[in-house]
């Protein structure tokens, strides 16, 4: 329970973090700040954080994880959170690994509530380099440590691999790493022996997310799930312009440049693909005149080695015909 002294510390903590907020969204509006923001992340990624050099965490040590790529890396080592932002998106974004009820809601992504991470006395705050403008006023509450995830110009999967490593030596947990790392070689080792055996196996491959009838979003090569079709032999027929998540964005039209490919739809909202089904120019596109497409389900593109291995399975699963 806070007492009133400490209440009144909080409750200004928390009415400073969110005029910070408001003056970094202001600044965000101008591109140089944009480019500055990016700048901090690419940095961040390509230089080791300090804090990663600190002695491990006893195994007990109370954590909170304000990003819910990094939910999923945090339960993969076997670590339950005391709390997170916004639990109830984990779940509905993915929500595997399964996260506990009792994991406490710390409030928005970038706007935490900071009465609430206090009450919690966390050991550790772990964040991304997006969260820079607010690490002064989270490191009141607790120690912070910053892991990359994604970043411009970064290869995601095996930065995902790195800061799980990062991750697991933080929290103690490196024995816990060496057997999920083991384990995902493993099941994408035979995820790639299933593909290997399939009829279009040497086609390039789109991998797409149908945002409308017309539009469609579209995993790179640096995405996680394009590092892990490289992983499995397969070739990514996008190659045009990606954001920090390896992910672009482009009409039907462009994807008529591989006119030999196949594709893989991925969690197809609902109602898109009876609006594919009545576009002309969708109907046009030779893999879907010569039924060259077919379906998983949905994956967070901004997920750990978990999404990666399920996303793999699926993938073999689908380019063999199995119905999942």
């Amino acid at each position: 329970m806070l007492n009133g002294k400490s209440l009144k510390r909080v409750n200004r903590g928390r009415r400073q973090a969110l005029a910070g907020l408001g003056a970094v969204a202001f600044a965000a509006s101008t591109s140089a700040a944009v480019s500055a923001a990016v700048s901090s992340v690419a940095s961040a990624a390509s230089t080791p954080a300090a804090s990663t050099m600190s002695p491990a965490l006893p195994r007990n040590a109370r954590i909170v994880v304000l990003d819910w790529g990094l939910i999923e890396v945090v339960l993969s080592l076997d670590v339950v959170p005391v709390g997170v932002s916004r639990p109830v998106w984990y779940t509905r974004l993915d929500g595997n690994p399964p996260l506990p009820a009792t994991v406490v809601d710390t409030g928005l992504l970038f706007q935490p509530n900071f009465e609430v991470l206090e009450a919690l006395k966390p050991d550790l705050i772990v964040v991304t380099p997006w969260h820079a403008p607010l690490r002064g006023l989270l490191e009141r509450v607790a120690p912070t440590f910053t892991v990359t995830m994604f970043g411009p110009g970064l290869d995601i999967y095996s930065t995902v691999r790195t800061a799980t490593r990062q991750l697991a030596a933080k929290l103690g947990r490196d024995a816990e790493a060496d057997v999920l790392l083991q384990r995902t070689d493993q099941q994408i080792a035979t995820a790639a022996q299933a593909i290997a055996t399939t009829r279009d196996v040497r086609r390039p491959l789109y991998l797409l997310r149908p945002l409308d009838g017309r539009h469609v979003a579209v995993a790179g090569p640096h995405s996680l799930f394009g590092g892990v079709m490289g992983e499995l032999g397969l070739v990514n027929a996008w190659q045009g312009s990606t954001d920090p998540l390896g992910m672009g964005e482009t009409d039907l039209a462009a994807l008529a440049q591989h006119a030999d490919s196949q594709v893989v739809l991925s969690g197809t909202p609902p109602g898109v693909l009876a609006e594919l089904s009545r576009s002309p120019l969708w109907r046009s596109l030779p893999f879907v005149a010569q039924h060259r497409v077919r379906q998983i389900g949905m994956f967070p593109t901004a997920g750990g080695l978990v999404a990666a291995t399920r996303f793999a399975t699926a993938l073999a699963q689908a380019l063999q015909g199995v119905s999942s």
